[in-house]
């Protein structure tokens, strides 16, 4: 009887301890997925890069109509802020934001062994990159004000902004226009003797465009002895909302923002700088340092779920 109950509870202890094994085995989250949402220029210039070689997180079908595939249970953000506050408050997280974007909250980790950074965006190694483009509607008559402001960004002055953003300044006028217009060249910006009269100038577009506006907004309002809220109107949501905002100017005192390539017959843009997209990881996560292209597909198209199915 006690040889029994000696087995019996040997038995106990073995399947308690298979449980216990296989509860902590289980017990990694899922990898939480954080994206910007479509229509965002940050957006589109992840996934038109991010390939498994044979498809792209964001593609065209049979009849041109978009397909996005990304897992259905990622994370939608309207905003970089909010990207990067949910990738610092979640260690199983993984996201993107612009290179200007990026503190020490969180982790950036290389894309197929490259760092993001001025030198690797320019020599082209680093792939996943994309233009801040400043847009204006095409044939309508911009505000003194507004015309003005854009000579400003259009002049060497944007150089010192572009850097202050983290961004890297275009000085080629070709890579200033789309392919194959007339190109764009940096010129000189020659302070008028008062500021021009006219509107607010409304600016609308991307988030990742913050730092860069802003810090053009504040510089040319101070040459003019002004604040910047006393001129600019700038509340930015998106760059689909920027596309939107000029598409539907009718007072000539639109400028709208896109962190992606605009090539629109309604729409003049110029690309000012180029900005890097970087993954992101938690703080925590020491362990994700470098992923491939190929592996970012299969994190964001939900094919892989947890960090350790990476090895």
């Amino acid at each position: 009887m006690k040889k029994v109950l000696a087995l019996i509870l040997t038995g106990i202890l073995m399947i308690t301890s298979v449980a216990a094994f296989t509860s902590c085995g289980s017990s990694e989250k899922n990898i939480t997925v954080v994206v910007r949402e479509q229509g965002s220029g940050t957006r589109e210039a992840f996934d038109k890069v991010v390939t498994d070689g044979t498809h792209f997180l964001e593609e065209k079908d049979a009849d041109g109509k978009k397909v996005y595939n990304t897992t259905i249970t990622a994370v939608q953000q309207t905003k970089t802020g909010t990207v990067l506050s949910s990738v610092a408050s979640d260690k199983n997280a993984i996201g993107y934001i612009s290179l200007g974007s990026v503190d020490d909250s969180i982790n950036v980790i290389k894309v197929n062994g490259v760092v993001p950074s001025e030198e690797t965006v320019l020599n082209g190694d680093y792939k996943i990159q994309r233009p801040f483009v400043v847009m204006t509607k095409a044939g309508q008559t911009l505000t003194d004000r507004t015309a003005d402001f854009m000579n400003y960004l259009k002049s060497d002055a944007a150089k010192a902004h572009s850097e202050e953003a983290g961004c890297i300044f275009l000085s080629d006028a070709t890579q200033r226009a789309n392919d194959g217009d007339t190109p764009i060249e940096v010129v000189a910006y020659e302070k008028q003797a008062a500021l021009p009269t006219g509107d607010k100038i409304v600016i609308r577009g991307s988030t990742s465009m913050e730092k860069f506006i802003n810090s053009a907004a504040k510089a040319y309002a101070e040459m003019y002895g002004a604040k910047a809220e006393d001129i600019f109107d700038i509340q930015l949501e998106g760059s689909s909302v920027g596309r939107k905002a000029v598409e539907d100017d009718t007072k000539g005192n639109v400028i709208g923002l896109s962190s992606a390539a605009v090539d629109q017959d309604n729409i003049d843009s110029l690309k000012v700088c180029l900005d890097a997209v970087v993954v992101i990881v938690n703080k925590e996560n020491t362990s994700v340092t470098d992923l491939t292209l190929g592996q970012l597909y299969d994190i964001f198209s939900g094919k892989i779920t947890k960090f350790s199915e990476l090895n």
